[in-house]
Order: C-alpha cells, then sequence, then structure tokens
C-alpha cells in the first residue's frame, strides 16, 4: 500500500513500542494515562494544559471514528497503519515530556532554565494533535 501525502513519518514507526508500566496506570488506556500523568505533574502552565486537553480530545475522537467508521471501510493493512498512529504520537509525546520533565526537575523548577525542552514538548503536542486529526481526515474522511 502506498502511503497517502503527508504520511511518510510512517515509514520510521518502530514494529513495537511498548509503552512504560508508569502509562498502564490508572486506567491501562495510554491515550488517557498520558495525559493523566503530565496533568498531575503541577508542571505545565495554561498553555501546554489546554495542549494536553486537546491529545486528549483529539485521541479520543480518533477512538469513536476507528472503532465506528474505519473497522467497517478500512483495509486490513490501513487498520493496521491507523492502530499505530496514536500510539506512536503518544510516544513522541513520551519522550518529549520525559525530557522536559527531567529538565524541569534537574534546574530545581527554575523558570528559564528548562525553554528548549518546554518548546520541544508545546511542538511534540502540537504536532501529535494535527498527525492523529490527519489520520482521521486522511482515511476516510473522519470529521
Amino acid at each position: 500500500m502506498t502511503l497517502p501525502e503527508g504520511w511518510e513519518w510512517l515509514d520510521d514507526v518502530p514494529s513495537g513500542w511498548v509503552p512504560p508500566e508508569e502509562l498502564r496506570v490508572p486506567t491501562g488506556i495510554l491515550s488517557t494515562d498520558l495525559p493523566i500523568r503530565m496533568l498531575s505533574s503541577g508542571a505545565l502552565g495554561n498553555d501546554l494544559i489546554d495542549l494536553v486537553g486537546r491529545l486528549l480530545s483529539e485521541s479520543a475522537r480518533f477512538s469513536i471514528w476507528f472503532g465506528s467508521e474505519a473497522k467497517r471501510t478500512a483495509s486490513p493493512e490501513e487498520l493496521a497503519l491507523l492502530s499505530l498512529t496514536t500510539n506512536e504520537q503518544h510516544r513522541h509525546v513520551y519522550e518529549a515530556w520525559t525530557s522536559f520533565i527531567g529538565a524541569y526537575d534537574a534546574c530545581g523548577r527554575k523558570a528559564g532554565s528548562f525553554d528548549s525542552e518546554l518548546d520541544a514538548l508545546r511542538q511534540v503536542l502540537l504536532d501529535s494533535i494535527s498527525n492523529i486529526a490527519a489520520a482521521r481526515r486522511d482515511f476516510g474522511g473522519g470529521n
């Protein structure tokens, strides 16, 4: 199958990222547990709280669409690619999050000392939200 334009990032998808144990609580659902972990840290400003909320909402919209629309209309190969989408995007967010929270804690939470990690996390959140939304749009017109 040829990937739609803009989906080249899937070529780099690892075959089996398994979220760490810390992201399997409290619900066992990665798309819920990662935002809970981030929001409960107390390390995020309102702009990032908004982005984490948008990630959570977009992931929920994707799951609804995947379960109701994609499973009826997509090929098995497309379903396999789609199933990797949110997992891969959450992996990127988790990696940016761990980098940010590590820098945040290492500098004693001193403002200005973790700006590059903060900016990277913000960008990864924006990209992930966009990529998850694009998955619905590009593979079947989900709204």
